[in-house]
């Protein structure tokens, strides 16, 4: 098969490592149950005090039942909670715990660790061109 015909297969092998890699990082930071996914939400709640359940879907490109399920699992597990709007008893805020607070240090360890393998051996202006072009293979399906 042609090199440029694995290019799908090859991206879901790569993110299949990377979501791999996370999870037995934050196993060995004594954090189980969350999922690679809840990285996302989490990086946007460390940015954002409070946010509702769309704004949060619309930062994180996901579907609201999607996030709507992970956001719960972050609130089983002591990382955020959910408040209802008083004007609007229909949305919901999300915010972080003292818990998830707490945890900013640990993603940002992880997360440095995370670039720093995948940039590993990689010349930065490279690096560049990679960007780039997932960008771009981005942007095809939009």
């Amino acid at each position: 098969m042609k090199p440029e015909k694995q290019i799908a297969a090859l991206i879901s092998r790569v993110r299949s490592s990377i979501n791999r890699f996370l999870i037995q990082e934050l196993k060995q930071n004594g954090i189980e149950g969350l999922a690679p996914s809840h990285g996302g939400i989490l990086f946007h709640l460390f940015n954002n005090e409070q946010v509702t359940m769309k704004q949060l879907a619309t930062a994180v490109r996901r579907d609201k039942s999607t996030v709507t399920a992970l956001v719960d699992k972050l609130v089983d597990k002591g990382f955020a909670h959910k408040t209802v709007c008083p004007e609007d008893q229909r949305t919901f805020y999300v915010h972080l715990t003292e818990r998830g607070k707490s945890f900013q240090p640990v993603f940002e360890q992880v997360s440095e660790r995370l670039i720093s393998r995948i940039w590993q051996g990689i010349d930065p202006a490279d690096q560049k061109e990679v960007i780039r072009i997932l960008h771009q293979i981005e942007s095809n399906f939009r």
